[in-house]
């Protein structure tokens, strides 16, 4: 839920105007009148005017030139040692090497996925070597010099303390080598040393594979206390609440401490941006040292060949070609996943829903709310009944634009056995109109996703805005400018923890982007009306809490301990008291204990910082956690 989901349109915004003038008085007042997005569709699809953007679409835009010169470079560096701009150049010349089709065989390929792992091996990526010399081996990797890969690939898994794979693979290496065009001599002297290291590991009667190291990187810490039994993707210690004045909301079913881990939510969609698609993994988000390549386009790349496969399988056989005109009109993320929403899934399922979608809000299964059911999307606030003419128009020649590039592709079937036509069928209206849909729901809805991006100094460290995603259960939770949860993400699966105690029954509010601490409350107020259309009425809010330049330094507040006292006392930084009497209960409070944390805390803070700089960043974090938990 960030601004920078919503910017403006620029290419496609003088399309807009110009098919704005060319409506009459008596065109919008009709239009206004109209009750549904199925026929605000229809009405806006009709004129010729909307239809003015021209929608290119791009075949093969794979380059056999530049991939033999990145190759040609990549060699040169690895002669001289520089592995690390090897595997850069190497990894171009892969995403530039244009595929074949049939069976997916293609000897070149093959050879720069060999030639990369070869650098990885160099720069010790063991798992990563192994996987391109699979690559390289289903590329068709000539049999004549596959010894070289089953070599390396035995030696990556004895790093690995893979001893029983790794004797398999010097004998796969044995067998390669009887069929290579090495002369004799040369070839009987490998043969020598692989039975050397063969005979060496048979004398371990024991021979097994140890359990290979995890990527901290990925790993997604465990929900506390287990899931939600309905809300799937969330604690059983989050309940969900639904009032007029607020709607849905998440509420703690206990106290909540913390550093809780609250939910951890795979996204129903997303979206990356388009200046980190030759960086990060375009269908997970996630930085890819190794990059994998669509066969089609040079345009993205994946990070692993499960994300390829699924991108392949799923939105990216039907965006690719498209992708470069979407990107060129300047469209925000919000349209791009309006679009996605759709291609991911494919026609069929829409179809399937549409007697459900008819009903009006259809009714979510009452076993169990996920993040994999489109009805927790479509069912999201929209505001639909406080629109404007003008904002319900500019959002319906969008959903035109989006659906005249989706009919460009094959997500109605084969598009080259079909006439080109402006005529809408029934099927074409119906998912017209859910584009619109879309475009409502994820004003509101959609989260912007960060990654971090780590410096030697701790302070020299960002957050780094990368992409957007609906999360269907993070949707649930409300705004507060002093929020009580945080956000991170690992590629583009969020985390949520507490960052302060909850208490039970009490709002579990998460921040849409106007925080207490660094924004004045009317800036605040406008932001929430502005952009997500509510006051907001947080308690940061009520009391008009001063950010932090404005506190006064020379008072210290400690919250009373009295059960059922929320009173704040405040405590002068020069005190020589030991004990203050509550106001609000009427108890003398003993502040030596609170004095004696605060200390504490200090300590602890300057030495997380001081280990927040690059290897031990995770130390540091662990440091800035416990630090957390005494404060909290």
């Amino acid at each position: 839920m960030m601004p920078v989901l919503e910017s403006k349109i620029d290419s496609f915004k003088n399309y807009h105007t110009n098919f704005r003038n060319s409506l009459t008085t008596q065109d919008l007042n009709h239009f206004s009148s109209l009750s549904n997005d199925i026929d605000r569709f229809s009405f806006v699809y009709g004129f010729p005017s909307a239809h003015e953007y021209k929608i290119v679409v791009y075949k093969q835009q794979k380059s056999i030139e530049l991939a033999t010169h990145f190759k040609e470079d990549g060699n040169k560096a690895f002669q001289n040692g520089k592995y690390k701009v090897a595997l850069h150049l190497y990894s171009r010349a892969i995403l530039e090497s244009p595929q074949d089709s049939e069976q997916n065989k293609n000897e070149k390929l093959s050879i720069l996925y060999a030639n990369r792992s070869a650098a990885l091996y160099h720069l010790k990526h063991y798992q990563l070597t192994l996987q391109d010399i699979e690559l390289a081996i289903g590329s068709g990797y000539p049999k004549d010099i596959k010894y070289k890969i089953c070599d390396r690939k035995a030696r990556s898994l004895l790093a690995l303390n893979q001893l029983k794979d790794a004797r398999d693979a010097f004998r796969e290496t044995l067998t390669a080598l009887d069929v290579s065009k090495l002369p004799i001599e040369k070839r009987q002297k490998q043969q020598k040393d692989v039975q050397i290291m063969i005979a060496m590991l048979d004398k371990n009667k024991s021979l097994s594979n140890a359990p290979l190291p995890k990527d901290p990187s990925v790993e997604i810490p465990a929900l506390t206390d287990g899931h939600n039994s309905y809300y799937h993707s969330a604690s059983s210690i989050v309940n969900v609440k639904e009032t007029p004045e607020f709607g849905r909301y998440a509420v703690a079913g206990r106290n909540i401490k913390v550093g809780e881990v609250l939910l951890t939510e795979k996204p129903y969609c997303s979206m990356l941006l388009a200046e980190f698609t030759k960086t990060n993994c375009f269908n997970c988000f996630k930085r890819a040292l190794v990059p994998l390549p669509c066969p089609w386009c040079n345009n993205i790349l994946f990070c692993s060949l499960e994300c390829q496969k699924e991108a392949l399988r799923t939105h990216h056989k039907i965006e690719c070609s498209i992708l470069n005109t979407l990107w060129k009109s300047g469209a925000s993320l919000v349209c791009f996943m309006s679009l996605r929403i759709l291609s991911q899934s494919g026609l069929d399922l829409f179809l399937k829903l549409q007697p459900v979608l008819k009903q009006g809000k259809p009714k979510i299964s009452s076993k169990s709310y996920k993040n994999t059911d489109y009805l927790t999307i479509y069912n999201l606030v929209g505001h639909e009944d406080r629109r404007s003419t003008e904002d319900f128009l500019h959002r319906t020649h969008m959903a035109t634009f989006l659906f005249r590039c989706l009919k460009k592709t094959n997500f109605f079937g084969n598009i080259d056995d079909k006439p080109e036509t402006n005529d809408l069928t029934q099927e074409e209206l119906y998912i017209g109109s859910l584009i619109l849909h879309h475009l409502q729901v994820l004003q509101f809805n959609a989260h912007e996703v960060c990654q971090l991006v780590v410096k030697n100094i701790a302070e020299n460290s960002y957050s780094q805005f990368i992409g957007g995603a609906v999360y269907p259960t993070l949707a649930l939770f409300n705004h507060s400018c002093n929020p009580g949860i945080v956000r991170y993400y690992k590629g583009n699966r969020v985390v949520v923890q507490a960052i302060r105690k909850t208490l039970e029954g009490e709002m579990i509010a998460e921040n849409y982007g106007p925080i207490f601490t660094q924004t004045p409350r009317k800036d605040r107020q406008e932001t929430c009306k502005n952009q997500y259309w509510f006051e907001c009425s947080c308690q940061a809010c009520e009391e008009d809490w001063p950010t932090f330049d404005n506190m006064i330094d020379g008072n210290i507040r400690f919250r009373c301990e009295t059960k059922g006292c929320n009173n704040i006392l405040i405590v002068p930084i020069n005190t020589m008291q030991l004990t203050m009497k509550c106001h609000g209960c009427g108890k003398s409070i003993n502040i030596l204990k609170g004095l004696k944390t605060l200390q504490d805390t200090d300590v602890m803070f300057k030495i997380a910082q001081k280990n927040s700089t690059g290897r031990r960043l995770s130390q540091g974090f662990d440091q800035v956690y416990r630090t957390a938990c005494i404060t909290g």
